[in-house]
């Protein structure tokens, strides 16, 4: 079964393309990366550790693509699905500020949610686009939780959800426009969602930038 339109033979460098925009989330790591302080690494572990994974994420996508090897199409699933739990127990912990009891209804909610979409997802569709809405509602979720914390972080989460609505769109349109886009458009989703990640870890950093200035303020 031909996964993506750019892929239309077995072997190494079938993807030329979907390989390349693989990049992205390299420049997306080090732009992330670049904003943090490396003498702070202590305290800023998990922000360093959400660069890092977009940064893993790139290197998934870029193997994967790049030999078509099937064990590795679940190494970039793995890295991605890495990259969404770290990212929403950092915002637990740091936007929501929740201890270990909310932390583990927090988790127990979010696995739950998950758990349902899933059972009604028919299995037919796991393989497609859709089975990556749930992050959607995770966004949505995001969003309605930080309005009163932190509007800019809001608006990030607003303009990550508009991103990941087009990502959807161009992913989900790459074999259906094979006839007429002979590199299919799945590049375009590497491009989208390496932007839609950098736009999730520089929100986060700016909400932190944000408690420590208005806990300085405070103390002060």
């Amino acid at each position: 079964m031909r996964m993506y339109c750019e892929r239309d033979t077995a072997g190494w460098f079938a993807e030329p393309l979907n390989t390349v925009s693989g990049f992205a989330f390299f420049i997306s790591a080090w732009q992330a990366w670049r904003q943090l302080e490396g003498a702070r690494l202590r305290e800023q572990w998990d922000l360093h550790l959400l660069a890092g994974l977009i940064g893993l994420v790139g290197v998934a996508s870029m193997l994967w693509h790049a030999s078509g090897i099937g064990w590795l199409r679940w190494f970039d699933a793995a890295a991605v699905a890495a990259f969404v739990l770290a990212y929403w127990q950092v915002f637990l912990v740091r936007v929501s500020r929740l201890g270990w009891a909310g932390l583990v209804v927090g988790w127990l909610l979010t696995g739950a949610g998950l758990a349902l979409f899933y059972l009604l997802l028919p299995r037919l569709l796991l393989g497609s686009t859709l089975v990556y809405a749930p992050l959607l509602l995770l966004l949505l979720t995001g969003i309605v939780m930080s309005m009163r914390v932190d509007r800019r972080l809001a608006r990030d989460l607003f303009l990550a959800s508009i991103l990941f609505l087009l990502a959807m769109v161009v992913r989900a349109a790459d074999l259906l426009l094979c006839e007429w886009v002979i590199v299919g458009t799945h590049w375009l989703w590497h491009l989208l969602t390496a932007g839609l990640l950098f736009v999730l870890v520089d929100g986060m950093i700016r909400h932190v930038r944000l408690r420590e200035t208005q806990v300085g303020n405070d103390a002060g």
